[in-house]
């Protein structure tokens, strides 16, 4: 071995699901002189193995069988702030196609190996990857800690020395510059290097920068320059879907945001941009699908978590929503159903604060009140969150925007209201479903303006002891919101009181209506004032036999 990287001192962990390439891969590193080589066979148990005694090395192969893969492994150790600035990681795969490489590489792992591979390219890749982490190790320590400021410090005294790495640091610290806003020596150290050299990347990083200065049209021009050296620049189709975005051109960004994926398709954070543009562009199937990728993405990844679900179910229903015809509804809540079925006993929710049940019993509300069964929604809606409603306590964050989906389509627009209100200024809503549940309540904001109108205005009436009047305008709130239970209670007092000042009044007609306000309220969790009008209500609507 090179005097560099001595082996016998190091600690290696081999993970890789497959016994044959185990033992041969194993046989090499022996060979090299490792001494201490530990194996493990699945991305979950070499996790737990490297954050019990850290490693020097990781092997990992990207194909783990049905656990997290190599990449998800990276991906881990980096969100979690594990890995350690001394570890070098290296994927391995017998894999070369497109997506494949290109998604490992986005996350840049020291070196990547395809199989199979000989003694001599382990030995000469380990040496490489060893060499730039031990003359960079004040960069990796800073860069570790997220400490950019000194990573950039770092970097200049590399650049100025001129070592070997020199160019990695400039280009570490153009992008340091960019992530902390100081464009102006971003922009300066690109032009000091146009004027050295042409490399590929000191044009992507200018696009980027001119991107961050607000010049989208300018950088666009540099990306297609670019584009067309390096066809396989994800990055690039990334910084050109932001221009577009920027321009407001949607459907190029839509354009540009889908040959990303196509390229390097196993990433969340560019699937979820994916849905954005789709759904800001009407493309609602796109964003469908965008979620579900997003879903199997998380599924054995750090980023696993209950709402990638919701999500999902929510962008299905979204898409029904926004449909033009009987058959795409019905093919899209069936969709939603068979999901939910699906996840019954789904990883996702068995540590999660929110049970199969309740989501199921919300969904299920859902298409309920879209489909106009709307006394059915209620109902599933009160088993679920009927007592937290009634009583102003906390919705799980998961549930929240669909409890208010359902509150909007029943009629409940106090409710609906003040829980979104509530989500305004404790905001724990990712961009995408804040997204939908404002399209929700712009959509609804027309009946809910005149639902409050006409129900202020029987309030009015009520007060001035104009009792037709006042039934006439609750009847009115009440057809645009059937189950609204406020509108229901008035009517019901509106009604006592008016029987009360007009003995020989008609009742048959106000006794069926009475009745009808009443199953409105059957069952529902109320408030101690409403719960406390509506059993006097009962006493007197009996009395009065109006009911």
């Amino acid at each position: 071995m090179d005097k560099t990287l001595e082996l016998n001192n190091k600690r290696v962990l081999l993970i890789d699901d497959q016994k044959p390439f185990q033992v041969m891969l194993k046989g090499l590193l022996l060979n090299l002189g490792a001494q201490d080589v530990q194996v493990k066979t699945t991305g979950e148990a070499g996790i737990a193995a490297y954050i019990k005694n850290p490693h020097d090395i990781l092997l990992v192969d990207y194909n783990l069988g049905r656990g997290r893969n190599g990449r998800q492994v990276l991906e881990e150790l980096q969100v979690r702030g594990l890995m350690k600035e001394h570890t070098l990681f290296f994927i391995i795969t017998g894999d070369n196609t497109r997506p494949m490489v290109l998604s490992a590489l986005e996350l840049q792992p020291d070196d990547y190996l395809m199989k199979p591979f000989s003694h001599r390219v382990l030995r000469s890749r380990l040496v490489r990857a060893y060499k730039r982490r031990m003359w960079l190790k004040d960069v990796f320590k800073a860069l570790t800690n997220h400490d950019y400021e000194a990573c950039i410090e770092a970097c200049q005294k590399h650049i100025q020395s001129n070592s070997r790495y020199s160019n990695y640091c400039r280009k570490l610290q153009i992008e340091l510059y960019n992530k902390t806003g100081q464009l102006n020596k971003a922009e300066t150290a690109i032009k000091e290097l146009l004027e050295e050299n042409s490399h590929s990347w000191v044009f992507l990083k200018l696009a980027e920068t001119r991107l961050l200065q607000n010049s989208p049209e300018e950088a666009l021009n540099i990306l297609n320059h670019l584009i067309k050296r390096m066809p396989n620049a994800v990055e690039a189709y990334d910084l050109k879907t932001e221009c577009y975005l920027q321009q407001q051109q949607l459907e190029d960004a839509l354009e540009s945001a889908r040959d990303a994926i196509t390229m390097a398709p196993f990433s969340i954070e560019r699937q979820t941009k994916l849905a954005h543009i789709a759904r800001d562009n009407g493309d609602f199937d796109i964003a469908k699908q965008a979620m579900n990728n997003v879903l199997q993405i998380a599924r054995k990844s750090v980023f696993r978590n209950a709402h990638h679900l919701c999500n999902y179910l929510r962008s299905i229903l979204d898409a029904a929503e926004n449909s033009d015809t009987p058959q795409q509804i019905s093919k899209y809540q069936t969709e939603a159903t068979m999901e939910l079925q699906r996840a019954r006993y789904d990883e996702h929710l068995l540590h999660a604060d929110i049970s199969f049940e309740d989501l199921e019993s919300i969904l299920l509300s859902r298409i309920d009140s879209f489909n106009g069964r709307l006394r059915e929604a209620q109902q599933r809606l009160n088993e679920v969150v009927g007592e937290k409603l009634a009583h102003n306590q906390p919705i799980n964050k998961d549930l929240l925007p669909d409890v208010i989906a359902i509150l909007l389509d029943v009629g409940e627009y106090e409710k609906a209201n003040a829980l979104a209100a509530n989500q305004d200024e404790n905001p724990t809503l990712d961009s995408y479903t804040s997204k939908i549940l404002q399209a929700r309540l712009a959509a609804a904001q027309k009946q809910q303006d005149n639902f409050f109108e006409v129900h202020k205005a029987g309030l009015d009436a009520y007060q001035q002891g104009d009792y037709i009047r006042a039934l006439e305008l609750f009847r009115k709130a009440m057809e645009a919101a059937p189950m609204n239970s406020g509108a229901a209670l008035n009517f019901i007092q509106a009604a006592v009181r008016y029987v009360e000042e007009t003995p020989g009044g008609e009742r048959v007609r106000l006794k069926k209506e009475c009745d009808n306000c009443f199953k409105v309220l059957e069952g529902l969790q109320l408030s101690s004032s409403h719960s406390n009008r509506y059993e006097r209500l009962l006493e007197q609507t009996e009395g009065l036999e109006l009911r």
